[in-house]
């Protein structure tokens, strides 16, 4: 064989393995990227309806802590009850790390953060406003400082302003009821949630704050 012809046939064979590498790693590469799909196919999350209890209890609740992690750190530094100051920072710590929940709930559901519907009416399959039994329009929007508990925007700026045992006893007498708020929203959620995360965790809401409302109601009667 002429050395020419030689290389003729080598060169065909070089590129044949070429070829080969490169269907290998083309397929190595899809079975990979099918198996990522898989597996975000199988955690994705249920769809779960903007409008429903399990989104409007996230949104709401954060709210709602919120405004119980700002008194609590009110309280928290301007009190010089030992076991008070401890209740509040219990109560804020908690609830921080509660909100961070719900915040990632919405997130992997795909819904913002603040939704279409008034606050609250997630709570009522007819649309009724909490606590008063009227359809939502004919008393006006429902605002936050309607959901049960909130303290008013004057409750919370007398809270600002107070100071020693008159600030220990307005911050207990706030932070009952909105526990009581609290315990309402967590309950109507373990009842009307579709996702069992959501029913779960308001159930622990509901034990939670209703044990933080016995251990106030016992430090605001030594207060």
């Amino acid at each position: 064989m002429e050395p020419g012809e030689q290389g003729r046939e080598a060169l065909p064979l070089h590129r044949h393995r070429k070829r080969l590498w490169i269907v290998f790693v083309t397929v190595v590469a899809l079975t990979a990227l099918g198996f990522f799909a898989l597996g975000r196919l199988s955690a994705a999350p249920a769809l779960v309806p903007d409008t429903g209890a399990d989104a409007g209890f996230a949104r709401d609740m954060q709210t709602h802590h919120t405004q119980a992690v700002e008194m609590a750190l009110l309280i928290r530094d301007k009190s010089d009850n030992p076991e008070l100051m401890a209740v509040a920072y219990d109560i804020a710590t908690a609830q921080q790390h509660q909100n961070g929940q719900m915040f990632a709930w919405l997130q992997d559901w795909g819904l913002t953060q603040a939704g279409s519907a008034p606050p609250m009416s997630w709570m009522t399959a007819g649309g009724a406003h909490p606590g008063t039994g009227a359809p939502h329009g004919s008393q006006g929007p429902v605002t936050e400082g309607d959901m049960e508990g909130m303290a008013t925007p004057e409750q919370m700026q007398a809270l600002r302003e107070s100071s020693g045992v008159d600030a220990d006893r307005l911050f207990t007498d706030l932070m009952i009821r909105h526990h009581q708020g609290g315990v309402a929203m967590a309950s109507a959620a373990a009842r009307l949630a579709e996702t069992p995360k959501v029913r779960d965790f308001a159930a622990r809401i509901v034990e939670a704050q209703t044990a933080e409302i016995t251990a106030l109601e016992e430090l605001r009667s030594r207060l």
